[in-house]
């Protein structure tokens, strides 16, 4: 790495972005670890990368109030929400890539990472790539990106939206059955993991006046609890949140966390 990366990488505005492509994604993915980090100080931040316009249930404006309550719960420093296409996320639209590229010059996170994993929904499965591609794009100073369109909660954003940035880590929400590279233990928070998905009553409460879905469904919740016993288990705890990352660490010591 050059000397030039590390000193754009010491200038970090966040320690944890997570992209995902409809407000609940992270909160289904990583609720518990984004709680975790919160208590802990790190400053964690998520983006939306659509307003949610085609879901069977709410309108977007519903759904941003939820996500208000939500992050509320979680303790997140702030979170914004793109405009791009909902049902139509591309990797390769220019548009698009620059939006991403924007937003990750303006928060510098250390780490970034995606969710929920990549599968079903096509913008779940786009959203890794199309998140690969602008963190590349972000680091190059002939990349030029403009203000995207978009609504913001929390904090304000620390960083201009000009400077190349390169996040130390890349990273995945560890679908079932894959070999996970590292696993938070979230049983402390699971408490407020659960609260946070209660705020998203227009998606996850089954009402007369709402449609069906997948995710209204009482067997959903349990499926998400399921898995946070499986990962759990992996590492003797009650419940944990596991993720698939592109780097490997660097120690200089033993670190002070026990190893499952």
């Amino acid at each position: 790495m050059t000397q030039q990366a590390r000193n754009i990488m010491t200038e970090s505005g966040c320690d944890l972005l997570c992209i995902g492509p409809h407000t609940d994604d992270a909160e289904i993915a990583l609720g518990g670890t984004i709680r975790l980090l919160a208590n802990r100080g790190r400053r964690v931040w998520v983006c939306d990368l659509t307003r949610g316009e085609l879901a069977s249930n709410a309108d977007p404006d519903e759904r941003w109030r939820e996500a208000e309550r939500a992050s509320t719960v979680l303790g997140l420093t702030g979170r914004v929400q793109l405009s791009l296409p909902d049902g139509f996320i591309d990797p390769g639209r220019h548009s698009q890539a620059e939006a991403l590229v924007w937003v990750l010059r303006r928060l510098r996170p250390r780490w970034v990472v995606t969710v929920p994993e990549p599968r079903r929904h096509p913008d779940h499965v786009a959203t890794p790539a199309l998140v690969r591609r602008a963190v590349f794009l972000a680091r190059l100073r002939s990349m030029e990106a403009t203000v995207p369109e978009g609504r913001w909660w929390g904090a304000e954003p620390p960083g201009d939206g000009v400077e190349p940035w390169i996040p130390e880590a890349v990273g995945d929400t560890c679908l079932p059955g894959v070999e996970p590279d590292l696993i938070f233990d979230v049983s402390e928070c699971w408490a407020a993991k659960v609260n946070a998905l209660e705020c998203y009553a227009s998606q996850f409460q089954r009402h007369p006046e709402r449609h069906p879905t997948a995710i209204n469904d009482p067997d959903f919740m349990v499926k998400i609890d399921d898995r946070a016993r499986a990962w759990g288990r992996r590492i003797e705890t009650d419940r944990g949140e596991a993720l698939r990352m592109d780097a490997v660490p660097v120690l200089n010591d033993l670190p002070s966390e026990r190893w499952a």
